[in-house]
């Protein structure tokens, strides 16, 4: 049994993983609220929709994949959207099991729009960083991936 002294110093919150988290989750939070209430989508609606305008024909599973959501997750959130009218889906002319997935035209719309407040909300928070040290985590956290990468390989 370890003694009462033994992890004195230890903090969770100073390791690695621990800091991304709480930054991640912060900054999910605020992307959440801005896209609820500027744009009446989830942040899961979001992603889906967000894959689906760049990648038009994608398929769910590709999404889910692409977005690492959960393909339950995708699922509900593309029924959501379909039913808004935002994503259109049509079967596959090689595959009818497949079912291909676009943005409709108010989809189109309404992505440009979230699109927009997303980035604003992104340069406010890079504000916090001068132009040095906006190349510097830009650098570094490239870097902390390819280690990680590495590591993991």
């Amino acid at each position: 049994m370890p003694t009462s002294n033994q992890y004195r110093d230890f903090r969770y919150e100073d390791l690695l993983p621990a800091q991304l988290q709480g930054l991640s989750t912060t900054i999910n939070q605020l992307v959440a609220q801005e896209l609820e209430i500027r744009h009446g989508l989830s942040l899961n609606e979001w992603r889906v929709m967000a894959h689906v305008a760049v990648n038009p024909g994608t398929t769910a599973q590709a999404v889910a994949k692409a977005a690492n959501i959960d393909k339950g997750w995708v699922s509900r959130s593309l029924q959501g959207l379909i039913s808004r009218g935002l994503i259109h889906r049509r079967q596959s002319g090689r595959d009818a099991r497949k079912s291909l997935l676009e943005v409709t035209e108010e989809g189109v719309g309404l992505f440009d729009a979230a699109a927009g407040s997303i980035r604003a909300l992104q340069n406010r928070l890079l504000d916090a960083f001068n132009a040095d040290d906006h190349e510097a985590y830009i650098r570094l956290t490239a870097r902390l991936q390819r280690a990680a990468q590495d590591l993991r390989s």
